[in-house]
């Protein structure tokens, strides 16, 4: 099945690109996606290794937070949007 993996804030310099689309097995889950990644763009693997609390993981419109975590199964076409979350303060 076909994925879209859409990146947005930094994540983009570093995936070098806006989105990326991966072929991957039927009903895999997010935790694979991720894992995937880091395979195919190196420069993310650091960033993906433990992704949920530095990044908002979006899966068809809806954070995964809402839907089962990392264990959200992926289908055909889905779209899933990394926005990494970036703060400061004292």
């Amino acid at each position: 099945m076909r994925v879209r993996v859409v990146f947005l804030g930094s994540l983009r310099a570093a995936a070098g690109s806006k989105e990326l689309e991966m072929e991957l097995p039927e009903g895999v889950k997010v935790s694979v996606l991720l894992c995937e990644l880091s395979k195919v763009t190196p420069s993310l693997a650091e960033l993906m290794v433990d992704a949920t609390p530095g990044n908002l993981i979006i899966v068809g419109g809806v954070e995964i937070g809402n839907l089962q975590g990392v264990e959200t199964p992926l289908v055909e076409g889905s779209e899933v949007v990394l926005v990494p979350v970036t703060h400061g303060g004292s």
